[in-house]
């Protein structure tokens, strides 16, 4: 007999489709077969252990029950770290050291930004100019270069053609914006080839270009 027919007959004989079977070993393990289906479906099913999970509802049910924890800031604390941050911005604008150098000193992007906006109520000399215009080039955060672009606006008489050539390598709009904004204002030196070169760029957001291509046809 076949292994498929075999099975086929051994299931016909378990399902009860079949009264024999003519194969003796066969025959026996067909009945034995037939028993155990039998006894299968006459035992009970086992039931879970259900401990650990009313254990788990149990402890959601009381860790919702419970109140949420306040977190209370100190009333002094916030008054701390603000005069914590002007206490070291006025240790380092009394070293005695130029403002590159006092600026040097300083490793976090927000300590920078205050140092520059402090530059606000400086007397800035060129050699300060000079390092603000490099900086303007070699700094990355936007932030900081849109700071030195406002606090050079200040001094525009001292600014040379080299911050105007700047424009040209700028990428990123605000700061593009912040230049083009000293640019509008000045009246010492012809910028108007520096925004011609600007212009024909290809890769400026369309306020930009609106904003040189403005400034350019009022120089």
């Amino acid at each position: 007999m076949m292994n498929d027919e075999l099975d086929k007959t051994i299931m016909d004989y378990v399902d009860g489709n079949s009264q024999s079977i003519d194969d003796t070993v066969v025959q026996e393990h067909a009945k034995e077969l037939k028993q155990l289906v039998a006894d299968l479906k006459v035992m009970p099913h086992e039931q879970p252990n259900t401990t650990t999970d009313n254990k788990l509802y149990q402890f959601i049910a009381d860790t919702s029950a419970k109140p949420k924890p306040v977190i209370r800031l100190k009333p002094w604390l916030p008054i701390s770290l603000a005069a914590a941050s002007v206490i070291i911005l006025l240790i380092v604008f009394n070293t005695g050291q130029s403002f590159e150098n006092e600026y040097r000193t300083l490793s976090h992007n927000p300590e920078k930004l205050n140092y520059i906006y402090q530059l606000n109520t400086k007397q800035l000399e060129t050699a300060d100019i000079h390092w603000l215009q490099a900086e303007l080039q070699n700094d990355i955060n936007p932030n900081i270069k849109v700071a030195i672009v406002d606090l050079l606006a200040q001094h525009q008489l001292k600014l040379d053609e080299a911050f105007y050539k700047s424009l040209q390598s700028q990428s990123i709009p605000s700061v593009q914006m912040a230049i083009l904004n000293v640019f509008e204002t000045a009246t010492h030196i012809d910028v108007s080839n520096e925004l011609l070169d600007f212009t024909v760029r290809q890769d400026l957001d369309s306020y930009v270009i609106q904003r040189a291509t403005y400034i350019l046809s009022n120089q």
